[in-house]
């Protein structure tokens, strides 16, 4: 109730404020809309949390939907992060200004391996040419994708009635794009052009972007995290279901036709069947099996890798342009090797080089998180972040050993949001929630089984 009369107040005076400004400046409306509109928001968001999760979840894809202002923009999914992080504070400032102490229940997933490569990121900016810009981005960008994307999460979902219905919300964005990707091709023409699932513009706007790229680095972890669902789920009927959408996302996502997405359904496939069968269970299992499944697999497999090949005659430079990008990546190291050039000069690098203005004209961003952060960050960079990997990896797979009975659960998760790791390595998305919401909710996931068997001990 206390916070109920604490944002009545503050409302009051907000409101009567308004009032006299609008009265004094009317052209001034729409901006006093739109503030009354982030109030309205913040002040549900901060009664229920949960609720700002949930919509946060279902706004991942849509990046291309962002609010500009005086140069400084915001996709949707990061404008509702920012809400939720300022809401959840607010939550805990209240309860404090009660008498509680909420900040000890507050979690900090991935605390240290995070600060050390976040730390490499201000160190790299003050060695830099351009501090400022640089720390401003690492600030924009790495610390915000952590407060927003795993530590917000980590502390809404509670317990496995919230969790399971975050990643009911995950398959439901999901299974949405999935949807207008299939639409896509009603669009195109099958017969004198090469046609694939792609995005779609909603009454003239593009909500997921443009590229097919932008739906399968979701899909590739949605698909796994669908599997998850059957840990709650008992029966045959339900269960059948979640089998014939996993099909289905599968599918889709093949059907975009993506290099990248091929590759990471692969290592995601083979990281299932490796950890569930020999590091789990350590089965045995006979080469005529290996072999029958390989048989099988490439029989499934050859009319889209023949559909493929087609595309890739006429897609060579999509590989040249990363390349490139590779080389530019590598040279910059060489110069930089220790701290690299600075968080968020990539893209400097790339319009200071001749042969790719030449050929592609405006400079892009990396296409891989690899390359970014060797260009941008060096050797410290890298080291920092090749332990906050390690430090999710370990998280996620090796408790499965002790979980066994929880392999349901946490082995689709963690496979997911590997699974959305490793597409980064490739593309542009490296610091968006669409990747790290799902690797903070398998996090979670794995820390409500521990403290669960961890009860059971006590007992």
């Amino acid at each position: 109730m206390l916070i109920k009369r604490l944002w009545l107040g503050l409302f009051s005076i907000f409101f009567f404020s308004s009032l006299v400004v609008l009265a004094l400046m009317p052209w001034y409306l729409t901006w006093i809309l739109i503030f009354w509109g982030i109030v309205l928001i913040l002040g549900v968001f901060t009664i229920q949390p949960i609720l700002a999760l949930y919509v946060l979840i279902l706004s991942l894809p849509l990046i291309n939907l962002s609010f500009t202002a005086g140069g400084f923009s915001l996709s949707l999914p990061e404008a509702l992060g920012v809400l939720a992080v300022l809401a959840f504070f607010l939550q805990q400032l209240f309860f404090w200004a009660r008498g509680q102490n909420p900040w000890s229940q507050i979690k900090w997933p991935l605390l240290l391996p995070f600060l050390l490569f976040l730390a490499a990121a201000l160190i790299s900016s003050l060695m830099g040419d351009y501090i400022l810009f640089s720390f401003w981005y690492s600030l924009r960008w790495l610390l915000f994708f952590y407060l927003a994307y795993i530590f917000f999460p980590y502390n809404v979902i509670k317990n496995g009635d919230i969790l399971r219905r975050a990643i009911i919300m995950l398959v439901i964005s999901g299974l949405a794009i999935a949807l207008m990707g299939v639409a896509s091709l009603y669009y195109q023409d099958w017969y004198n052009a090469f046609f694939r699932v792609q995005p779609i513009a909603v009454f003239g706007v593009w909500p997921l972007g443009y590229n097919h790229n932008l739906i399968a680095e979701f899909l590739v972890i949605i698909t796994f995290f669908v599997l998850a669902l059957k840990y709650w789920y008992k029966s045959l009927r339900t269960r059948r279901f979640f089998d014939i959408l996993f099909i289905f996302l599968l599918l889709v996502t093949v059907a975009t036709f993506s290099r990248t997405a091929w590759i990471v359904l692969g290592l995601e496939i083979a990281l299932y069947f490796v950890v569930d069968n020999f590091y789990i269970h350590a089965r045995a299992w006979s080469s005529k099996q290996i072999i029958m499944m390989i048989v099988v697999g490439l029989l499934v497999l050859t009319p889209f890798i023949m559909r493929m090949d087609q595309l890739q005659e006429s897609n060579t430079s999509s590989t040249e342009n990363r390349w490139l990008l590779t080389q530019i990546a590598y040279t910059a190291f060489t110069v930089h090797p220790v701290f690299g050039y600075g968080p968020g000069m990539f893209v400097n690098l790339v319009e200071d080089n001749v042969r790719f203005g030449a050929k592609y004209g405006d400079p892009l961003d990396s296409h891989g998180v690899g390359q970014k952060v060797l260009a941008e960050m060096g050797a410290v960079g890298v080291l920092a972040f090749v332990f906050f990997l390690w430090s999710i990896f370990s998280q996620l797979i090796l408790p499965l050993k002790k979980y066994q009975a929880e392999k349901e659960l946490l082995l689709p998760l963690g496979v997911g949001a590997l699974g959305g790791i490793a597409y980064q390595f490739f593309n542009t998305s490296y610091y968006k929630g669409k990747l790290w919401v799902p690797v903070a909710i398998a996090l979670v996931a794995v820390a409500l089984v521990t403290e669960k068997y961890r009860r059971r001990e006590k007992k």
